[in-house]
């Protein structure tokens, strides 16, 4: 199986490249227009280019949710409502297999804790540096425990849309 996970955003969105269940690469991908619409655009074609140079079989993104530490910041959910959508519908239209993942399941999966987001974030990076020895940013390690955590499932996971 050949796995992108994706950890995204409107501004930096973390990936990684699993085949057969090990890491064989990861990154990031830095949006740098000012407007939403061109980041969207931006992060599509980038994506696209990701799916076709590894020749995935799978895409696992991160769902969405209401960050307490954003509160009413509903400006925020929005954007980030943008971003899994536009994901989403090209993901359908190219006929890839996917799954979406929230983020309570992935942190399970790998016993990632901590009550704040942030303790969560370096937790997440804790765990990367232990299991594959390699010090990532934030949005990359949280990729990497995505496909991880898809990885850890394989034996019992039923690998039609989701």
């Amino acid at each position: 199986m050949r796995l992108l996970a994706l950890d995204q955003a409107s501004r930096v969105s973390g990936w990684a490249f699993f085949e057969d269940d090990k890491l064989v690469d990861y990154g990031k991908i830095e949006l740098k227009e000012d407007e939403v619409g061109p980041r969207l655009v931006t992060l599509k074609k980038e994506i696209i280019d990701l799916i076709d140079k590894y020749k995935v079989d799978m895409v696992a993104f991160e769902d969405i949710q209401m960050q307490s530490s954003i509160g009413s910041n509903v400006v925020t959910f929005k954007v980030l409502a943008e971003v899994y959508g536009v994901i989403h519908e090209f993901l359908e239209e190219m006929r890839i297999n996917y799954i979406v993942v929230p983020s309570v399941k992935w942190k399970s999966t790998l016993g990632i804790k901590g009550k704040k987001r942030p303790d969560q974030k370096r937790n997440a990076q804790l765990y990367v540096e232990e299991k594959y020895s390699i010090k990532a940013t934030q949005d990359e390690c949280d990729a990497i425990c995505i496909g991880s955590h898809i990885c850890a499932q394989e034996s019992g996971f039923d690998w039609t849309k989701s």
